[in-house]
């Protein structure tokens, strides 16, 4: 009996140990074999920096010796050479007779326009369409910052409210003030005199002490120089009662982390984006970068665009985007290299069967890409499943 229950023992072990070596092969070969997937997303990613810094405009300083000074020029109005920037008087008299004769002007406007609107407003219908439009008008001029537009539009609507409203409006009111106007201009004339801008520009009542630091001040900055030129700004002299910028080009001086400014190649576009000082991206081209300092560069970019619209910004911060990539995101253990074409691809599940995609990868970073949309009907789309991982890989391999 002994003997016999020792036979069993020892057939039972044999047995447990031939099943633990069948497991054993097969949960290796299970795992040598097992092929992991990921699905092709579509995505769009952004590459983008922090710069602060400086913005720099060729500016002449205007001034003038005269106690008492009207001026006529609208801020961010574009000004020809010889246009009047204001109306130099000899006495407070002639000064609150300027100011007089620019409420009269403000008054015959608006009334110009209640009238007009009451003549041609002839139904509702017609109002609400004039008051949409003057609505989207002041938006839009509110957007673009373009103070100019912004009092047009003003007027305009607030003639449209009033010409429902029941004010009593008439031909013959209108008429007086446009005799008082007249006749105050036509005395005037005896102890006023123009001042006019010698040169074309865009005209400011903003002057904080940065218009002498032109282009040739900031380049070749290293980042601790740069803070130097912000933290000198230039007392302006006595009499300066605004400024002309006399070219369309401005420029943005600003330290940047040395990481991100290796993205920047001067000749090259970047984008800026200055927040709540305004609503939209600029274009910009890099002019310069300047030697590293503490991890730090400064990049210089010139704009050739929003002047008028960024004219009361100086130092400020910006986004700066320099990269922006759209296409299909993978692992980057997906990617495969052809080593005799060298082409890169991906192996695809199509119907339960590997099918090989060519692919353009157009960003990597780290543990994905992103490659390039292809036209052709095979190549790879979002949504497709690709392999990550497995082992035989072939065209046309079943893949459960």
């Amino acid at each position: 009996m002994k003997r016999t229950d020792r036979l069993t023992n020892i057939i039972a072990l044999l047995l447990f140990l031939a099943f633990l070596a069948y497991a054993g092969v097969y949960l290796y070969r299970a795992l040598q074999g097992a092929t992991v997937t990921a699905e092709a997303l579509s995505a769009e990613i952004e590459l983008s920096g922090t710069a602060s810094g400086i913005i720099i405009r060729e500016e002449l300083l205007l001034r003038s010796d005269e106690q008492f000074l009207d001026v006529t020029a609208a801020e961010g109005e574009k000004l020809a050479a010889g246009s009047t920037l204001g109306v130099a008087v000899s006495s407070e008299e002639g000064l609150e007779r300027a100011d007089r004769i620019h409420a009269l002007e403000r008054e015959i406007s608006r009334l110009s326009g209640v009238l007009r609107e009451i003549r041609t407003a002839e139904n509702a219908t017609g109002r609400d369409a004039s008051l949409n439009s003057a609505a989207r008008s002041l938006a839009a001029a509110v957007a673009r910052h373009e103070p100019s537009g912004m009092d047009s539009a003003s007027l305009s609507l607030e003639a449209l409210l009033l010409s429902g409203s029941g004010e009593q409006v008439s031909d013959d009111t209108l008429r007086e003030l446009e005799q008082e106007l007249a006749g105050l201009q036509g005395s005037s004339g005896t102890d006023a005199r123009a001042i006019v801008a010698e040169v074309p520009g865009v005209f400011s009542t903003v002057v904080d002490g940065y218009e002498p630091y032109g282009l040739e001040a900031v380049q070749g900055l290293r980042p601790s120089g740069l803070q130097e030129l912000i933290d000198s700004p230039v007392e302006p002299e006595e009499g300066v009662f605004g400024k002309l910028v006399t070219d369309f080009r401005w420029y943005f001086a600003a330290v940047m982390s040395s990481v991100d400014a290796v993205n920047l190649v001067p000749g090259k576009s970047a984008t800026l984006n200055f927040g709540r000082f305004y609503s939209g991206d600029i274009g910009a081209r890099v002019v310069s970068v300047s030697a590293s300092e503490d991890g730090a560069v400064v990049v210089i970019f010139r704009c050739d665009t929003a002047l008028s619209q960024t004219l009361s910004v100086r130092t400020v911060s910006a986004n700066v985007v320099f990269g922006t990539y759209s296409g299909i995101r993978i692992p980057s253990q997906a990617v495969r290299t052809d080593e005799q074409t060298q082409e890169t691809y991906v192996w695809a599940v199509t119907a339960m069967q590997l099918e090989r995609k060519n692919i353009e990868i157009i960003y990597a970073a780290g543990d994905y890409v992103i490659v390039r949309r292809g036209a052709s009907p095979g190549a790879l789309r979002e949504g497709n499943t690709v392999v990550v991982s497995g082992t035989n890989l072939r065209a046309g391999k079943l893949i459960e």
